[in-house]
């Protein structure tokens, strides 16, 4: 029986970004004004979130985002996007990877 994109191998929730980084998901958000998606890597959005020292709870990750094509098309900021947890695979621009020495100090933390 496969388990739900938004559920780890043990079948419980993944409510934040570390539990979706350490179970390599994807983040798929979608405006709420306009059909834009985009699909970011759960690794490097707990990265950015983990040095800028905000929280990584899933329910306040759409704070931090906007659809960047209703601001180069209709020049208005729509924030907070709908934010699903896929398997699928993220596109090509993605934010920055941590380098391995980091995201190794990074499991042992959340991992021991």
């Amino acid at each position: 029986m496969a388990s739900a994109p938004d559920r780890d191998h043990f079948g419980r929730k993944l409510d934040t970004l570390i539990h979706c980084a350490l179970n390599r998901r994807t983040l798929k958000l979608s405006c709420r004004n306009c059909p834009h998606v985009g699909l970011l890597d759960a690794v490097p959005v707990f990265f950015l979130f983990e040095r800028k020292g905000w929280s990584g709870l899933m329910w306040d990750v759409p704070k931090r985002f906007y659809c960047s094509r209703c601001l180069t098309e209709r020049l208005r900021k729509v924030r907070a996007p709908r934010v699903q947890v896929t398997t699928e695979q993220p596109g090509k621009s993605q934010f920055p990877y941590p380098d391995e020495r980091t995201w190794k100090k990074l499991l042992s933390r959340y991992r021991s």
